[in-house]
């Protein structure tokens, strides 16, 4: 015991936190505002209770909430007790639930300890079970992963509240009964008077959906059991249950843990809290101490109420209760605002600085969410200037896809930036390259993976030889050996090494060579040399390569370990299975990574900084959760904390009180996808007095003024290799193509998206979604043609057909797109088949040339054409949602057609002199009741007219090379990605 650093310690508390450490016995109760030094109370405490008391350290419980808490508690202890801070249990809730479970896990009639299962493994068991099984919604063929998280979440929450798969039907099954039976259901007026009414029959519709994830739930646990796992959940479960069987466990507990701190307690959940209860509440006055703030709850979704903290007054007998108001960290204007943001309904006072610094909290507006991370880097680079270390600045951000965005965007701005555990392992291009090797390597006919690997930086191919070797190879069935074999202009120096396009093709068979040894960790390891390590003499790189090929080794022994013979192509299944999850994997970093650090608002609880920016401030942003893919019943909607005005306070709280002398605050006017954004009424509720605020002029001035360059990322102004070299060669190409509407519609998304996908027909990868499609396309042509009668029998063999013309070879994805695209082709041979007129044409290929360009031929297939007495219609078959007559007709903002629109104006276009009468969309998965089922109308000539126009600035663009300088529309869709993977790709056309 350092009794000497304890007193002096203790000396420099206030009266306050005095009384915190000195009241021992008894509940005790400790409402910490923050910066209110309570992780110094809680290790003074433990230290004066060893001190007053005959109770060795071992007796005394400390348990956190994180693992870095633990970290953290464990260096204060040591400070004051030295080596016997060991001693002391320090841990998180988890871990010591987990080693009551491997104690007592018999009591559960376990023969064996359940294996508590990783994340990794976690989404594998969680794509198993939606694979193996048959999903009518929670497996959408677009999106396979969709309900994924929604799953997780549900699941977790189930078991937090201790209900079973069958309860959780029962409640969706009197839920339903419920609402049919309320009287406020049925329409009263109209012509549905007397029925339910619409809004009721579609409740009704999301609740039996969400009856399909109570048979996913029941899966789960039965895989789950059987495979010997238990997950983050089933931990305390399994140690309440024990505690609950047994009373000699109980009485263990309590003798082991005479003291009991908590701390972060307003974080504690549901069955955390009964975990407590279960234990001491017979004990009369147990010595527990717990500590925590209901300003700073922001677990919610972790099951976590304020109801719980508050309850503390009195679950184990009344609690001496102590409140710390001074706060030791930030200056009066960051408390004041903070303040005024939210008022704590159990502390007595508001909080007090002991700093005399001062420093307003300011708003900046901005006009686009990008601009406010260079105002931020702005703002960080002047008070680096001024003596602030990088590492005490942060950047403070709401979800995980802007603190990615935001870390590229501050390193191009030549900012050091601590990446920590934020860098994804998915989100670095050299993970994408090396894993396309290794699919070359695993199989040599893999065209997708070797045409993206012409195109990597580090392959040694100039990317106008890659586009030369596209141009004169079949990029269908492109392989290593198309590599090995191909010489330039037709020479001959097949035994040249300066070939860097075979030199790639060697390098892959040399590789499938040594992977016939099935030495997958060797083998990441030579290729991680030969394309990386020797490729690079720049520091920077060369550590960023080293992590990615580290962290594959990682993940190559620990899946090895588990599976001792997994083959290269099931380890590359592993990695996309993971990766098709939005899985995060953190980057195993090498070194510490000093410098600006970039986070969520909720990943900043906890720490502090000298100089703190809150982006991405707008009412959207702030205010809306992840939406669930479930509606619940209403007795279980109850216990879920939703992203309302409180729990948005609560984060914007936390996030304002991790500032000592800075704070500003930015939001933006105008989203990624052009949509107005208004700053968030929480913030705007403030007040100038607590929060200055500042115009777009002024951010502008401080990103850079009126200089243009200031906004270009470093990457963007680098200078073009071989630009006009591409632009000539294409200018003289283009014309080769036949101009369809899928090559319009590509070059008006992303002029790149139509360079490797339309002009050099770069592979890409087949969906499900795309591969349905064609199935349905193929069946309906092939009745059309043949005017087949159509049964179930029959049906059957033409699906098969197709499927083995679009060679599905997978067993499990045939079987799901069999189903259906049978029940697809039954909709449409039911409904609309027998109406088709007997003058009709399937598949029909036109062409057209247009005089005002001869030097194009324009082309198209139309699905099915109809020769009726006054003209002809035209038909195409879309798989797929249906879309509204307002969303198909709707113009951009340059006024050109949509995809949809463009496509029927197109086929007029290709029928000119023919009277088109009637163009239409039939979405064929559609309820044909439905109303947007089949769009129907008449392409006009202003429709044409814009067609036209659109053909114009295609060849315009294409023929004076202005195409590699064109804007980029893509507009990211939600998810995670917010950037074009087109224009990522093309950087390849510029200098490193």
């Amino acid at each position: 015991m350092h009794k000497a650093t304890f007193e002096q310690s203790y000396k420099m508390l206030n009266n306050k936190q005095k009384e915190a450490v000195d009241t021992i016995d008894g509940p005790v109760m400790v409402v910490a505002g923050p910066g209110t030094g309570k992780t110094e109370v809680l290790a003074l405490r433990i230290a004066n209770i060893l001190i007053k008391t005959d109770i060795g350290p071992h007796g005394v419980l400390c348990l956190t909430f994180t693992n870095s808490g633990v970290f953290a508690m464990r260096e204060r202890l040591k400070k004051y007790i030295g080596e016997a801070s060991g001693e002391v249990q320090v841990s998180t809730f988890h871990s010591f639930a987990q080693k009551i479970v491997e104690k007592h896990y018999a009591l559960l009639d376990m023969e064996s300890m359940p294996i508590l299962i990783d994340e990794q493994d976690s989404v594998l068991l969680f794509d198993e079970i939606l694979h193996k099984n048959e999903w009518e919604y929670l497996r959408p063929r677009n999106n396979p992963s969709q309900y994924f998280h929604d799953l997780k979440s549900l699941i977790s929450l189930l078991k937090r509240e201790s209900i079973t798969a069958e309860s959780f039907g029962k409640m969706i099954d009197e839920e339903i009964k419920i609402i049919e039976n309320d009287p406020e259901s049925i329409s009263s007026r109209g012509e549905s008077k007397g029925q339910l009414k619409k809004e009721v029959e579609k409740k009704i519709e999301s609740l039996l959906r969400s009856k399909e994830a109570v048979t996913f739930y029941a899966i789960y646990e039965k895989t789950k059991r059987e495979q010997g796992y238990m997950d983050y959940d089933d931990v305390l479960a399994y140690a309440l249950n024990i505690i609950n069987i047994s009373d000699d466990v109980k009485s263990e507990i309590q003798e082991n843990s005479q003291y009991v701190l908590i701390d972060e307690h307003q974080d504690s959940s549901g069955i955390q809290n009964q975990f407590l209860k279960t234990i001491w509440s017979e004990v009369e006055r147990p010595n527990i101490f717990v500590v925590g703030d209901d300003r700073q709850l922001i677990y919610g979704f972790g099951g976590a109420s304020v109801t719980f903290f508050e309850e503390f007054k009195s679950s184990f007998g009344k609690a001496h209760l102590i409140t710390l108001v001074d706060n030791y960290r930030s200056t009066q204007d960051i408390l004041d605002t903070a303040d005024v943001l939210l008022t704590s309904t159990m502390a007595e006072g508001k909080l007090i600085s002991n700093t005399k610094e001062s420093s307003i909290v300011e708003l900046y507006t901005c006009e686009y969410e990008r601009d406010e991370v260079l105002l931020a880097g702005q703002l960080f680079k002047s008070h680096i200037d001024n003596g602030v270390e990088p590492s005490h600045c942060a950047l403070l951000v709401p979800k995980n896809r802007n603190v990615r965005s935001a870390v590229r965007i501050l390193k191009d701005m030549g900012l050091p930036v601590s990446v920590g555990n934020n860098s994804s392992f998915f989100d670095m291009n050299e993970t994408y390259i090396l894993k396309n090797i290794l699919k070359a390597i695993n199989d040599p006919y893999d065209s997708v993976a070797l045409g993206e690997l012409l195109f990597i930086p580090n392959s040694s191919i100039a990317p106008l030889e890659a586009h030369a070797f596209l141009k004169s190879t079949n990029t269908r069935n492109l392989s290593v050996e198309d590599f090995t074999k191909y010489t330039k202009d037709n020479s001959v120096d097949l035994f040249s090494d300066s070939n860097p396009i075979r030199a790639l093709g060697k390098s892959l068979e040399s590789f499938m060579e040594i992977n016939k040894n099935g030495d997958i960790y060797t083998l990441l390891q030579l290729i991680g040399k030969e394309f990386f390590i020797d490729k690079t003499g720049e520091h920077d790189e060369l550590v960023r390569y080293a992590e990615v090929i580290r962290t594959y080794l990682h993940l190559a022994l620990s899946h090895i370990e588990k599976h001792p013979h997994t083959t290269l192509g099931e380890f590359i299944e592993y990695l996309d299975r993971l990766e098709s999850y939005n899985h995060h994997i953190p980057l195993a970093t090498i070194g510490v990574q000093s410098g600006i650090n970039v986070m969520t608002l909720h990943a900043s609880k906890g720490l502090e900084f000298d100089v703190v920016h809150i982006a991405h401030m707008n009412e959207n942003s702030l205010m809306n959760g992840r939406r669930r893919g479930f509606i619940l019943p209403e007795s279980i909607e109850n216990i879920v904390e939703t992203k309302d005005e409180l729990t948005a306070k609560r984060e914007l709280y936390v996030a304002i009180t991790r500032a000592k002398r800075h704070c500003t605050v930015s939001y933006a006017q105008t989203s990624l996808s052009g949509s107005t954004l208004t700053v968030a009424r929480i913030i705007g509720e403030i007040g100038e007095k607590n929060i200055k605020q500042n115009k777009v002029e002024d951010s502008i001035k401080i990103i850079g003024g009126e200089n243009p360059l200031t906004y270009i990322e470093n990457n963007s102004q680098k200078e073009i290799v071989g630009m006009k070299e591409l632009a000539d060669i294409v200018a003289k190409e283009y014309m080769d193509k036949n101009v369809s509407v899928t090559l319009l519609n590509n070059f008006f998304e992303c002029p790149w998206k139509w360079y490797f996908n339309s002009f050099l027909q770069l592979p890409t990868p087949k969906t499900e979604s795309l591969t349905l499609g064609s199935v349905v396309h193929i069946s309906i042509e092939k009745i059309l043609k043949d005017k087949i009668k159509v049964t179930d029998k029959v049906l059957g063999e033409i699906v098969e057909n197709a499927l083995d013309k679009e060679i599905v070879k997978d067993k499990s994805l045939r079987q799901r797109i069999n189903k259906n695209a049978k029940k697809i082709l039954t909709n449409w041979a039911r409904n609309y088949y027998p109406h088709i007129h007997s003058s009709y044409m399937t598949e029909r290929s036109v062409s057209y040339h247009d005089k005002n360009f001869p030097h194009l031929k324009m082309y198209g297939k139309i699905d099915l054409t109809e020769n009726y007495d006054g003209g002809i219609t035209v038909t195409d078959f879309k798989t797929g949602s249906s879309k509204t007559k307002g969303m198909i007709e709707k113009r951009d903002e340059e006024g050109r057609l949509s995809t949809l629109m463009r496509q029927l104006a197109m086929y007029s276009y290709l029928l000119t002199g023919q009277n088109v009468t009637q163009s239409k969309l039939l979405f064929l998965e559609v309820d044909h009741k439905d109303k947007n089922a089949v769009y129907s109308g008449k392409v006009t000539q202003e429709e044409i007219d814009l067609l036209v126009r659109d053909i114009s600035d295609y060849d315009k663009a294409l023929s004076s090379g202005g195409w590699t300088t064109r804007t980029c529309n893509f507009k990211p869709y939600g998810g995670e990605q917010s950037e074009c993977e087109y224009c990522k790709k093309s950087e390849i056309y510029k200098n490193k």
